[in-house]
This record gives structure tokens, C-alpha cells and sequence, in this order.
């Protein structure tokens, strides 16, 4: 014999009266009329071919078919309010979980050095990777898989079902050797016009459209840059810087750790060069996972910059309405 097929509904009418030994007192638990528990009742009833509850001068109590149910029925619900009103915590200490991030490797040397050190001391079996970030629909097809759980950097193009952070404004400055024969104690306009360039211009992210950006500010002065190299790596750049006479235009926390790896010297741009926005993005399916938001906190602690009273930038959703 099946067993009856019950609106789950009932069992909380079962259970507020179970409890409440009334319909009006039940009926006020659940904010229903009492009319509403007694319909509910009844189609308990027929469900289960008995009276379930009796009338008496102590209240409604219930008849051994209730009584029997009743444990398991209140311990069901029970779970089910747990469950449901419980999100799992990420027990980093113990998990193992392989994290994938998309970045460029000037994130890897600006952005990922202290959220690493952190990782390995809280959750020692944690595995990081970062991916080079590719187009915006093979990220989107990459994050909302999983298979990915982060973008960190500059990215010009999320839009749909994403979710982001901002992290901070970064703005750029010149960077020669410190023993440079032709730049003094500034850095003219002259001298930035005369002098060889090299460009690190990345794949992936928004680096491109801020390239434009550069070259327009630079064309706005009537100067044109004299590029020697444009490179896509990173790797080498400092020995160049450390062994030529060329200048190049960095994000400012790049420079920084340009400078603790090789003698240079930073000056202001001689122009004016728009400043960007470094954020980390990710996609809304795993906007409430506890793994993710773990990883998302590691790095908005060590890299956001907070507002006036002290509290992390807002996480905005990208989504337009096609997106809900």
C-alpha cells in the first residue's frame, strides 16, 4: 500500500496543535484564522484515516495514532527548519578545496603574495591557481561551472550574471632605473617624449582599454610615445628596467614591487593618465557559497579600501534584468 500523499503544511498544523492542545491557540502561532487550522485538520484526517486529535476538557488531545506519529513527525520538521535556516560555515582549518582564480600575473605579484600567506596559515590544505583570464563568455561559461571561483583584477567587460567588488582605485606612475643618465630629480614632458618606452600590456582583463586610455591622455599633450617593447609577460621586466635606459608606465602597487626587487626610481606622469578600478568578480550561483565567500573576505581584507566608517566596499550585482 502507497502511503498517502500529504501537503507538508498540514504537519505544521499538526505540530502547533500537538503543542497548543487548541485550534485558536494554534491558529494564532501560525497566523491563521482558526477556520484555516480546522480545514487543515480535517484534510490531515482523511489523509491518514483517523481522528488524530479529541476534544476534552484539557484541550485537544491526541489519539494514540497522533501520539505515535508525533516524534517523528516533529523531529522531521525539525530538521528541515535546521537545514533550511543553517548555511554550512567553510571549515578552512580542515578543508582541502582547490580555489581557481583569474588573474594576470601582476596579480600574482601584487594582489596574491599576502592573501597566500594568509591561506597557508588558516587553511594549510587549502590549493590556489590562478588562470589567465580569457574572453568574457568563456569566463562566464568557466565561473558558472565552477570550474572557476574568482576573476581578481582589472576587468573592463563583466556584465550578466556576475556579482563584484571593488577593491580599490589604482592610478599610474613612471619608472626608470635609479641611475638613469637622462631623468633628474623629475620627470619632464620632454624627457618622457624623447626617451625609449616599454609597455607591459597583459592579456586578459581590461589592460587593453586602459592602454587606449594611456595613449590618448598621452596624445592629448601632442606626444607620442616611442615604444621599444611591448611585453605580455612580466617575467624579465625588471632586469630590462635594471639594464636599459627605457621608461616604462605602471599601476602604482606594480612599481612598488618593482622597487623592492631592483634599484628604480617613480615619478609622477608628466600627463595626466585616467586611474582604474582593481575589483574581484564572480558569478551569482556561488554568490552564497561559504568556500567562495571565504576566498572573496581574504581579499577584500588585505586589499579593500574601506569607507569612512570602517566598512568593506559594497558587493554590487552586474546582472541586468534578463538575469534574475
Amino acid at each position: 500500500m502507497s502511503p498517502p500523499r500529504i501537503d507538508l503544511n498540514l504537519l505544521l498544523v499538526f505540530e502547533a496543535v500537538l503543542e497548543t492542545k487548541s485550534t485558536t491557540l494554534a491558529a494564532a502561532h501560525l497566523g491563521l484564522t482558526q477556520s484555516a487550522v480546522s480545514n487543515a485538520l480535517n484534510r490531515l484526517r482523511s489523509a491518514l484515516g483517523d481522528p488524530l486529535f479529541v476534544r476534552t476538557s484539557e484541550g485537544m488531545l491526541p489519539t494514540p495514532r497522533a501520539a505515535e506519529i508525533s516524534l517523528p513527525v516533529k523531529d522531521s520538521i525539525e530538521r528541515i527548519r535546521t537545514t533550511l535556516g543553517h548555511a554550512a560555515e567553510f571549515d578552512a582549518p580542515r578543508s582541502d578545496r582547490i580555489f581557481r582564480i583569474y588573474m594576470t600575473d601582476v596579480g600574482q605579484m601584487v594582489l596574491l603574495p599576502p592573501v597566500l600567506a594568509q591561506v597557508m596559515t588558516d587553511a594549510p590544505q587549502v590549493k590556489i591557481e590562478t588562470v589567465q583570464a580569457t574572453t568574457l563568455r568563456a569566463r562566464e561559461a568557466a565561473m558558472s561551472s565552477g570550474e572557476v571561483d574568482l576573476a581578481v583584477g582589472y576587468f573592463e567587460d563583466f556584465e550578466g550574471p556576475f556579482h563584484s567588488q571593488s577593491l580599490f582605485r589604482e592610478h599610474y606612475v613612471c619608472v626608470v632605473r635609479a641611475d638613469h643618465p637622462l631623468v633628474g630629480d623629475e620627470l619632464t614632458l620632454q624627457q618622457f617624449a624623447t626617451l625609449r618606452h616599454a609597455v607591459y600590456h597583459p592579456s586578459g582583463g581590461g589592460h587593453a582599454h586602459q592602454e587606449k586610455a594611456i595613449d590618448t591622455a598621452i596624445a592629448a599633450q601632442g606626444v607620442r610615445r616611442d615604444v621599444t617593447l611591448r611585453a605580455v609577460h612580466f617575467l624579465g621586466f625588471t632586469r630590462m628596467l635594471r639594464s636599459t635606459d627605457i621608461i616604462t608606465t605602471l599601476p602604482n602597487r606594480l612599481a612598488a614591487a618593482c622597487a623592492a626587487l631592483t634599484p628604480v626610481r617613480i615619478f609622477k606622469p608628466p600627463v595626466e593618465i585616467p586611474t582604474f578600478e582593481v575589483g574581484q568578480f564572480w558569478h551569482k550561483r556561488f554568490h552564497q557559497d561559504a568556500g567562495n565567500r571565504w576566498l572573496r573576505r581574504l581579499f577584500a581584507r588585505h586589499h579593500a579600501v574601506m569607507d569612512p566608517n570602517a566598512q568593506p566596499p559594497a558587493e554590487l550585482d552586474l546582472s541586468p534584468e534578463e538575469f534574475p
